[in-house]
């Protein structure tokens, strides 16, 4: 390789040339334009800035950051979002939930379908289980 050749790839690399395109202008292989560069300069190609996105909560009004290539947020925290969920449950998207009456008290309760819950708390449980006359309270 001679002084030219390499200037040349000095100059190509900085201006963010990839390894593969100095490789197939001047003749090399891939791997030997890497070798070269990694041995002789640790300068980083010219590369494009991306902009940074930025977002607003949807709970507090806050401003965040976005990570550029990451999915979008709604919120600036995970406290946040919690808070903001937990506030309009009316919009989850909950079509599983099936009304059972508790065997103990005779209470209707709302749970999953899969569960197939017979009492409303542990409370119920506890007093069918030991046969106690008392009224749960939840």
């Amino acid at each position: 390789m001679t002084n030219s050749q390499k200037e040349r790839i000095r100059h190509m690399r900085l201006d963010g040339e990839s390894y593969a395109a100095i490789a197939d202008t001047l003749g090399f292989s891939r791997n030997t334009v890497k070798s070269f560069c990694l041995r002789n300069f640790r300068t980083e190609p010219n590369i494009k800035p991306v902009p940074a996105l930025t977002g607003t909560c949807g709970q507090c009004g806050k401003g965040f950051t976005l990570c550029p290539g990451h999915r979008q947020r709604r919120f600036c925290s995970d406290q946040c979002r919690m808070v903001w969920w937990n506030s309009h449950r009316d919009l989850l998207k909950c079509n599983t939930k099936v009304e059972y009456t508790c065997i103990s008290c005779g209470k209707h309760f709302m749970s999953y379908a899969r569960q197939r819950r017979k009492f409303c708390s542990h409370a119920c449980y506890i007093a069918h289980r030991y046969n106690k006359e008392r009224e749960c309270h939840e």
